[in-house]
């Protein structure tokens, strides 16, 4: 009986990601959570993010770090997350409970 609706279930599941994709862009140009390859590390996500504008904070898993644009900076953050390695980028209010980004000490 579940081979019966299985597969509208998994067609219905995979329409649905793109929209929820599309409806957690970024509100603000300036401020964007940026999702990084899960096997990279803590650092080079951080230092990814961090060529693409300056890290706000960091996601409970490694590979999520939010970024802001830099006072000045012209227009364009995700895709410059994007191009730094990020393989989705939304609006930092659905990444999660996020913290301070690490300090240097």
């Amino acid at each position: 009986m579940a081979s019966a609706w299985l597969p509208a279930a998994a067609l219905c599941l995979f329409s649905l990601a793109p929209a929820v994709v599309l409806g957690a862009q970024p509100r603000s140009p300036d401020r964007a959570a940026a999702f990084f390859p899960p096997w990279w590390s803590a650092a080079r996500s951080l230092d990814a993010a961090d060529r693409a504008g300056d890290v706000a904070g960091v996601g409970t898993l490694p590979s999520i770090v939010i970024a802001a644009a830099p006072p000045g900076a012209e227009p364009g953050l995700a895709r410059a997350l994007r191009a730094n390695g990020a393989w989705l980028v939304i609006d930092p209010g659905f990444a999660g409970p996020c913290e301070p980004p690490p300090s240097a000490s």
